[in-house]
């Protein structure tokens, strides 16, 4: 089955495609850059975060959310990584204007140097957020946040029930998101390849205690939900941005 897919030309006769996994995910409307990974060197991961942003804002993305592993609460090791970084993105034309500047490619090599076991792809968001203001900062406040992601054979789920089951328990939803497109590289011949991404659907909710999450989580409600994916993740992360 083919679909619909953006390709651009990058360098060396390698081409970039942002590729919709359906045909109920446009290739013009917000996506949501998911890098899921571990880092070899996060100082250096931090420094190319500060050089690259720029290419980032120049194109009206915004980099929504980074977060650090505190610790995992469910889950196996397979489907672990120390960082999450979020990116919206206007579109995915907007995202490949921004990979085929060669500066940015440049600085980009510093990124390979300092990640690990790398997953990408996109999403749409689900629940009712609004777009993300163009400025960005250091994230200071006192809150605990809780990224879920899990994998239930792409059959998407009720995000804005999930807001209200969370709401309860004084849990705020910071991001629903469900995958809507991966991204591929071809070198002349060669067969298309696309990079890893093994979620299917994820979750950031914020709390001023743990303890909050606790309850939430063991709540019949939230455990039936559990039980529908095929896999979970579950873990506690401190914001950075």
């Amino acid at each position: 089955m083919n679909h619909a897919s953006l390709t651009e030309p990058v360098s060396g006769g390698l081409n970039i495609s942002v590729i919709s996994i359906g045909p109920e995910y446009s290739l013009s409307d917000p996506i949501w850059a998911i890098n899921w990974f571990d880092v070899t060197s996060k100082t250096l991961y931090d420094f190319y975060n500060s050089i690259a942003v720029s290419h980032v804002t120049s194109v009206k993305g915004v980099p929504f959310f980074k977060g650090q592993l505190i610790r995992r609460i469910e889950g196996q090791d397979a489907d672990e990584r120390e960082l999450l970084l979020i990116v919206y993105y206007p579109n995915p034309e907007s995202f490949l204007t921004m990979i085929k500047s060669k500066i940015f490619q440049l600085k980009s090599i510093l990124r390979v140097w300092a990640v690990k076991d790398f997953t990408f792809g996109f999403m749409k968001r689900r629940d009712d957020g609004e777009i993300p203001k163009l400025q960005f900062h250091k994230y200071d406040g006192g809150l605990v946040f809780l990224v879920h992601h899990f994998r239930n054979g792409h059959t998407g789920f009720d995000a804005l029930k999930l807001k209200d089951i969370a709401a309860s328990y004084d849990v705020f939803t910071y991001f629903a998101g469900i995958k809507s497109h991966l991204i591929g590289r071809r070198r002349k011949n060669d067969k298309l390849k696309t990079a890893p991404f093994f979620m299917d659907g994820l979750l950031i909710l914020a709390a001023f205690e743990e303890t909050q999450f606790e309850d939430m989580l063991n709540s019949l409600s939230y455990q039936e939900f559990i039980k529908e994916n095929a896999s979970n993740y579950i873990g506690l992360y401190r914001r950075e941005i």
